[in-house]
């Protein structure tokens, strides 16, 4: 597996933020938390794939979608133009079978 090249960023948060993180003691396990958020509104925004947004939120894909669907976020998009792109092809494939 390629290893992913990183780089730190550090901010600065209020301590009534952390606090109201629903009382996260741990550094790591704030920093998972706002991995998660990120990943999350990166993915919301179409800036990065779902893939990407796995691997920054360091969930399986399973459970981060899990954590789109507890957000009312589709994992997917399927829009009525791809829809009618997909039965028109499957109309032409059942056509070139029937023959």
């Amino acid at each position: 597996m390629a290893t992913t090249k990183t780089e730190r960023i550090e901010i600065d948060l209020p301590e009534d933020i952390i606090f109201a993180m629903r009382g996260l003691k741990k550094p790591e396990d704030v920093k998972k938390k706002l991995k998660i958020a990120l990943a999350i509104l990166l993915f919301q925004e179409k800036s990065i794939s779902l893939g990407k947004a796995t691997e920054l939120s360091e969930l399986s894909r399973v459970r981060f979608m899990e954590v789109l669907r507890e957000h009312g976020i589709p994992a997917y998009s399927y829009s009525e133009k791809e829809f009618e792109r997909d039965r028109q092809a499957i109309a032409r494939y059942r056509k070139a079978v029937e023959k």
